[in-house]
């Protein structure tokens, strides 16, 4: 397999720079994740890797080894594209061998390499069929049997997963990480997704407008995100971000004051998830706007001392009504703080003492 570094490589088109100065390092076997919004720069990583694009500057090493001017031939590299991209006159067969008429292997090698990439990702019985007798998710497996049958150190992914209906996304999530831990592949993820990001990969790259914002794993990024852009964009409902001043060792939000580990001065947001605010109990005053059931937890807009708050709560049925008064608290060790540049701050929370009087 193979360990990927990147070393300050950017990527420009004319007088636009699309991807900014990147460094970083995909250790070998690893399963790593490029997240982000549409045009942040993730497919343009990946096909710098792939050798499809050429790097502005800077350097791209395999296992230290310089491959900014090898050819995407001879990277052994294997990509799977959002389209799937496979040739509707050929067979399956005939598309999973496609690959191996650039490299030397006779034809009873083609064949067993041919079959045991059908057979990894379980299409054996279709290799007689043409792509337009496949459904969209066993014309997924063909692309990524394609990208195997290479026997590539590195596989990389774009999207592979965005043209399959949600239940199948599911099934394929599940078999694509076993299917790389299995082979111990090195293996990148490009996706704006971030549920695939999450349950799929060891470490995810977090990327907005084409600078890498943070890279960590998935609990990471979760709890403990390096800026507004990664704590809105990680989590599903997003966590909520309320205007705050902090006054030495005190806190206003709204019309609460909450107490600080630290004297702090100036504006700042106060980040809560919506399932770190629990309901029914507590000094904080709040009222319920609207309701959603989502099916095993319920979703609540609030409207409290606090600001507006988007509250979630495992069950499926609601506990409380549209109008309904209600007090709740906090969960003081998972609230985050953030400056007035909107980077984390890493050492402040809230105290375990309850909130102070308004």
């Amino acid at each position: 397999m193979a360990r990927i570094t990147l070393s300050d490589v950017t990527k420009s088109w004319g007088e636009t720079q699309v991807l900014q100065p990147m460094s970083l390092e995909i250790e070998d076997g690893e399963f790593v994740a490029i997240l982000g919004p549409s045009g942040c720069g993730k497919s343009t990583t990946l096909f710098l890797l792939a050798g499809l694009y050429a790097a502005t500057s800077g350097e791209i090493a395999f296992d230290g080894h310089t491959v900014n001017r090898v050819d995407a031939r001879d990277r052994n590299v294997g990509v799977v594209f959002q389209s799937y991209a496979l040739y509707p006159n050929l067979t399956i067969r005939e598309n999973i061998a496609f690959p191996l008429r650039f490299q030397q292997v006779d034809k009873a090698g083609v064949t067993q390499r041919v079959e045991d990439a059908a057979r990894q990702v379980q299409i054996t019985r279709l290799l007689e069929r043409k792509p337009s007798q496949l459904s969209g998710g066993q014309q997924q497996r063909v692309a990524l049997a394609r990208a195997l049958v290479k026997e590539p150190n590195i596989l990389l992914l774009d999207e592979p997963l965005s043209n399959l209906d949600a239940t199948l996304r599911i099934a394929m999530r599940s078999e694509l990480k076993a299917i790389q831990k299995r082979l111990g592949m090195t293996t990148l993820l490009v996706t704006h997704d971030q549920l695939e990001a999450i349950t799929m990969a060891d470490r995810i790259i977090c990327m907005n407008e084409g600078r890498v914002v943070q890279i960590g794993t998935p609990e990471d990024l979760y709890r403990r995100p390096a800026n507004l852009f990664v704590a809105g964009f990680i989590g599903s409902p997003p966590m909520n971000q309320l205007a705050a001043e902090a006054m030495g060792h005190t806190l206003q939000v709204g019309r609460m004051r909450l107490p600080l580990t630290r004297a702090l001065a100036g504006p700042v947001t106060l980040g809560l998830r919506p399932e770190d605010i629990r309901l029914g109990r507590g000094s904080i005053a709040g009222r319920v706007q609207m309701i959603e059931p989502l099916g095993r937890e319920v979703f609540y807009r609030l409207e409290t001392e606090m600001g507006p708050l988007h509250a979630l709560e495992a069950g499926e049925h609601p506990r409380f009504a549209e109008g309904e008064a209600l007090g709740f608290d906090i969960s003081n060790d998972h609230a985050l703080l953030f400056d007035g540049y909107g980077q984390r701050v890493t050492d402040t929370a809230l105290t375990a003492r309850a909130p102070l009087d308004a």
